[in-house]
């Protein structure tokens, strides 16, 4: 793990100070917690916007797929495939056979 310097604002760090406090966490779990559930939202705007694919989602965030999915539904996030993606993929397959 990297170690890395920061200045943080007054009401960050009353943030952190109550994630700690209500989880019974050291401030700096509370802030990796934080900082973690900030990049999983980058992720899924990114990921709702078009601007990247449920895979890239994924590897971002070092999860599986399922883990992924599961971490964007809780958001609130839909998926992006288009019924004729899915259309697309089964055609796919239906030529393998």
């Amino acid at each position: 793990m990297k170690v890395r310097s920061l200045r943080i604002p007054q009401d960050m760090d009353q943030a952190i100070e109550y994630v700690s406090k209500m989880e019974k966490t050291e401030k700096t779990q509370s802030l990796r917690k934080l900082a973690r559930l900030g990049f999983e939202y980058y992720v899924a705007k990114a990921y709702r916007e078009g601007k990247i694919t449920l895979r890239d989602s994924s590897r971002l965030l070092k999860l599986t797929l399922s883990e992924t999915i599961d971490i964007l539904l809780e958001m609130g996030v839909k998926g992006n495939i288009r019924a004729s993606d899915v259309l697309q993929s089964l055609n796919t397959f239906s030529r393998l056979d």
